[in-house]
């Protein structure tokens, strides 16, 4: 593990007032930022605001990583139009302050997901949601005015608006055994340091927790297919990936609100998550590269030199290096990473997420039935599960209204992850579609699911060569807990004047959302502004 505390930090700041200044006119840019997705653009964003030059270098033909729109009017993607829906990252909380923040400085609009109008809202019940729930996070002050949702269960098909509608859904039996988990849960979790992923060290608790996958810890404690079912789909959504898995720890995080709080699916973007990125770059105009596959870099205490596809080189004075794991380790360094970093690197797997949405021209049609357009499942007809030795796993267990701003077009959009993503994508194009508009017209009980014939769109992020996956990266057991490897991932600095940055890295509120991204991107553009401009003025 290569570590820069605050000696080398001087003794980088004298290498670059003393060699990087002198060489200022052959630098391309003060800071040179590796990735156009959320984080790299708003380091960008934040430089460029503090006076310094930049360089985006990013290896495909769009700005925006793991947000991406397409205009379901047109086909055409990377715009920002009112008919445009995500096929990447999508929805923000009340709680993510750097997002709205960051909205309201482009001018970006943000708007309910619910489509529940600001001034419809007013007081109900409060009952939250249980710890397990896999749908749509509404505000609880927005669930009474929202239309009927639907749930396939073992005991059949339900409709639920509130959280006791949903519970009674299931046996009994899964039901009290899901609550006797989320006080095991509870108790877990507060023995988790409050300080989250700031930790200092690697406590008792914490090397517990982390010993076992989420399966381990918690799937002997659940009773009936329903409830195990109900915490595949919960595990799903978080880190789409099976339970089995992924650590304990890693989840007890998500489950303590170390990464997020309030109603995570209260707002969408108008325009699209993409907008964000999209409108940063048209303000940087040509120090955005498209086409720009880094292949190399080279950090000697000094200037950084970055090679990329087709031998060009970029200098500058410092960078920040953004992407999931696979991409970064997709990289050569001068002077190699540091093996603890490397090691924990290599330790952090993508999960696996498809969307696939189905698009009716006819506008949100499910509207007229009274249904939200919300379908969650545990159990389904065979021909709708998987084959042997899982069939007991159905192939859809989320899907939700995803229609556009301009509601001119229906979308119904369907989250395809884990175990499940790896079948469907052995399917034929046509054997999908046609397993889909199936479930939609039992969950709607309507044919026109089917008569009204929608058009597809299906976007799988592990396709993608320098994505390899998607919500992000996760741990398996027994990573966070060596004190090497955590003490390693909370370091921003990974050689003199380089800096990883991301969602999957950012270490505090946010981790694995947009808003973690945001953070993460302007806290290391805060550092290396910091550290040049106190440089210039040496």
């Amino acid at each position: 593990m290569r570590r820069w505390p605050f000696v080398s930090f001087l003794a980088g700041a004298a290498v670059l007032a003393g060699r990087a200044l002198a060489a200022h006119d052959q630098l391309d840019a003060d800071v040179i930022i590796i990735g156009a997705g959320q984080a790299g653009m708003a380091a960008a964003y934040q430089l460029r605001k503090r006076g310094l030059t930049v360089r985006v270098l990013e290896a495909t033909d769009h700005v925006g990583g793991h947000t991406r729109n397409i205009d379901v009017a047109t086909g055409k993607m990377d715009v920002e139009t009112d008919d445009v829906i995500e096929v990447g990252g999508t929805w923000l909380s009340p709680a993510h302050s750097a997002a709205l923040e960051l909205c309201r400085e482009l001018g970006i609009e943000v708007y309910n997901a619910s489509f529940v109008p600001d001034l419809e809202v007013s007081s109900g019940p409060k009952e939250e949601m249980p710890w397990w729930y896999w749908g749509s996070d509404y505000p609880t002050e927005q669930r009474h005015r929202l239309k009927r949702s639907i749930v396939h269960t073992s005991t059949g098909r339900h409709f639920y608006t509130t959280a006791s509608d949903l519970q009674a859904a299931f046996p009994s039996q899964s039901a009290a055994s899901l609550k006797r988990v989320g006080e095991f849960i509870d108790g877990k979790a507060a023995g988790i340091s409050d300080r989250c992923w700031l930790a200092s060290g690697v406590s008792r608790a914490w090397r517990e927790a982390d010993a076992d996958t989420t399966w381990g810890a918690l799937g002997g404690k659940l009773e009936g297919k329903d409830a195990e079912q109900v915490l595949r789909n919960c595990i799903h959504g978080k880190n789409a990936q099976e339970p089995e898995a992924v650590s304990f720890l890693y989840n007890l995080l998500s489950f303590k609100g170390c990464n997020s709080k309030g109603a995570d699916s209260q707002y969408r973007v108008r325009g699209g998550t993409q907008a964000i990125p999209l409108q940063i770059a048209a303000k940087l105009g040509n120090s955005v590269l498209l086409g720009h596959e880094v292949r190399s870099i080279k950090a000697d205490g000094g200037d950084v030199e970055i090679q990329v596809h087709g031998g060009k080189s970029f200098r500058a004075r410092a960078a920040i290096l953004t992407g999931p794991p696979p991409a970064i380790l997709g990289i050569s360094f001068s002077p190699p990473l540091g093996g603890v970093d490397a090691q924990w690197l290599q330790r952090m797997p993508m999960g696996t997420s498809l969307k696939l949405a189905a698009i009716y021209k006819e506008g949100p049609w499910w509207r007229e039935l009274g249904l939200q357009g919300e379908i969650l499942s545990t159990l389904l007809p065979p021909k709708l599960s998987l084959p042997a030795p899982d069939t007991d796993l159905p192939l859809f267990v989320q899907c939700m209204d995803h229609s556009p701003y301009s509601q001119r077009i229906g979308v119904i959009v369907c989250f395809v992850e884990g175990r499940q993503n790896f079948h469907f994508l052995q399917m034929s194009q046509n054997d999908q579609q046609e397993r889909f508009v199936e479930f939609l017209a039992m969950s709607f009980n309507s044919s026109k699911a089917k008569t009204f014939k929608p058009s597809f769109v299906a976007h799988n992020w592990a396709d993608q060569p320098f994505a390899r996956g998607a919500y992000t990266g996760f741990f398996s057991p027994g990573v966070m807990s060596v004190p090497e490897f955590w003490t390693a991932f909370q370091q921003m600095e990974k050689l003199p004047n380089i800096f990883l940055a991301g969602s999957d890295y950012h270490i505090g509120f946010g981790n694995g959302y947009i808003e973690g991204a945001l953070r993460d991107g302007e806290s290391a553009a805060r550092r290396v502004a910091d550290r040049l401009q106190r440089v210039m003025h040496v």
